[in-house]
């Protein structure tokens, strides 16, 4: 896939991760991280949206409904040394290290009433999606002690995001969470496509038309980037 082609991609799970936040300008301001690794990447698709409904019962204590929005959720599966070389067809269908990359984008309210008390939110997060049976178990010694956990959650921050592409640093961050979808779909093997919740299970015509619109923007502030480089 041409640099130009992955920027496109990238923009277009961006403008659905955003489609619906009224402050759509400083969202990485609102966002926490996440790192997830997993036994396989069977069953990906549902996986991803128990992921999500996980998220969204430990914050609100209820699932998603179409009628309601707090946050939005972006998911991508990746493999073992994704971020350095090409990755053989072999290691994108069957890894050895699955994982997931992901943001949580929040509205307003929600992301300051989380600050006030961040690592329990987090560690509600981590609870609650240690539950799915896909998870890894976390490592621990012959103490019981904790020697390496199976999810990661943080605040984002865009200063890590290294070799920035897009205008807006949680495109880069997409980016770099959908590096073996940018690998796989040159070869066909889809299995690493991203999902965007809850656009992917919500979504109205209306909310297409306004992502569409979204999308048309992100790019053309894009566009404007590489003139002025």
């Amino acid at each position: 896939m041409k640099r130009i082609e992955e920027q496109q991609n990238t923009l277009m799970y961006l403008s659905r991760l955003l489609q619906g936040h009224t402050r759509k300008g400083d969202a990485e301001k609102r966002v926490l991280v996440f790192t997830i690794q997993v036994k396989h990447l069977s069953n990906t698709t549902q996986l991803k949206k128990a992921i999500y409904q996980k998220v969204h019962r430990a914050l609100y204590e209820k699932l998603s409904s179409p009628d309601k929005s707090n946050f939005s959720l972006f998911i991508a599966s990746d493999v073992e040394s994704s971020r350095y070389k090409y990755v053989p067809d072999e290691v994108l269908l069957n890894p050895i290290l699955p994982h997931y990359h992901g943001l949580i984008v929040f509205n307003k309210p929600d992301w300051d009433h989380i600050c006030e008390n961040l690592s329990y939110w987090k560690g509600k997060i981590r609870s609650s999606i240690s539950d799915i049976k896909e998870i890894k178990d976390r490592e621990t010694d012959g103490y019981g002690c904790i020697k390496s956990e199976s999810i990661w959650i943080d605040v984002f921050d865009e200063k890590k995001v290294k070799g920035a592409k897009h205008q807006s640093p949680l495109g880069d961050y997409i980016q770099y969470s959908m590096k073996s979808h940018l690998q796989g779909v040159n070869r066909s093997i889809l299995i690493h496509e991203p999902s965007v919740f809850p656009f992917d299970i919500y979504a109205s015509d209306q909310d297409v038309i306004c992502a569409n619109r979204l999308f048309n923007e992100l790019w053309k502030q894009q566009v404007q980037s590489f003139e002025k480089s």
